[in-house]
């Protein structure tokens, strides 16, 4: 073979070479195409005032002066508020979806089904988002900007979905007392009614005698963080004020009778209600059944084990 043929050989070999490596490297790219939204940085403490629409349902968060944030009047959730903000700020690349109006329906970003998510600070809007279905995968949505024929899918930390109503916004802390400064407590349960008060270390009852003191430990626990699972609607809970005696009453005192807690629990079909008795009657909330028992056990419960 000439040295012209073996040339002409090598050069075919390379070239297929660096065909194969570009076939290689092209494989192994992602398909996905990704952009950027352009979100503008915010920051709780830029922003007043969020309003989140959709169709006839808005909710409204607005911070106080003392930066608390409320959600359509009520208490609001301060981790959910925290974790919207985090959300607007994450960098993680958006994938684009579709650069057509014509998608804007079929993913959830038109104006009438998509979540309109507008944030202000100083009466100016900072933040203009619409957020629509969820994605193929776990935790994904589709977004645009407004005024924008392009659709993204989220991959971000959560932003509010098609599903998030008002309640998911709202404060869920019922109440929280530290065990350690409880010193007597009360239980009624219908006709059931018993009072125990600590001694040092050791719970005992005037009527029933000493009561298992690590099993008053464990209830006091569950005082340490009262939850709820929802809330009453204003109908609701306006019959369930009106109705006495509750079906069932908790109060806790700490040192000189003190009143730390008193909660009413009521039972109805639609679940199992609690509402604040210590002060003014304000929210009504929704708990699951066991955590009722939890907080207001029967009171063989705390009987010393034989």
């Amino acid at each position: 073979m000439s040295p012209r043929q073996l040339r002409a050989v090598a050069i075919g070999l390379a070239a297929v070479l660096l065909l194969w490596l570009a076939s290689e490297l092209l494989s192994k790219r992602s398909d996905r195409i990704t952009a950027s939204l352009g979100l503008p940085p915010v920051s709780d403490a830029a922003a007043d005032r969020v309003t989140i629409t959709r169709g006839a349902d808005t909710a409204v968060l607005a911070k106080g002066a003392d930066t608390a944030w409320t959600v359509n009047g009520y208490a609001a959730s301060r981790q959910a508020v925290t974790e919207l903000f985090a959300a607007l700020r994450d960098s993680t690349p958006a994938e684009l979806a579709a650069e057509s109006p014509g998608s804007f329906a079929r993913l959830g970003v038109d104006s009438t089904g998509g979540r309109w998510i507008r944030v202000a600070g100083g009466g100016r809007t900072l933040v203009e988002l619409i957020t629509g279905q969820n994605g193929p995968a776990f935790g994904t949505l589709y977004v645009r900007k407004p005024g924008d024929t392009r659709v993204f899918l989220w991959r971000g930390r959560p932003l509010p979905g098609p599903t998030r109503g008002v309640d998911e916004w709202r404060d869920r802390r019922i109440a929280g007392v530290e065990p350690d400064s409880v010193r007597a407590l009360e239980i009624a349960r219908g006709k059931e009614r018993y009072a125990l008060e600590r001694r040092d270390r050791r719970w005992t009852s005037a009527r029933r005698g000493p009561a298992d003191s690590a099993a008053v430990t464990r209830l006091l626990e569950h005082y340490r963080n009262v939850a709820a699972a929802g809330f009453a609607t204003p109908r609701q809970a306006d019959s369930l004020r009106a109705r006495r005696p509750p079906w069932r009453r908790a109060t806790l005192r700490g040192p000189a009778g003190r009143l730390l807690l008193a909660l009413a629990f009521d039972s109805t079909a639609a679940g199992i209600w609690v509402y604040r008795a210590d002060g003014p009657t304000g929210t009504v909330y929704r708990i699951e059944p066991w955590s009722a028992d939890q907080l207001t056990p029967a009171g063989q419960t705390l009987a010393p084990k034989k």
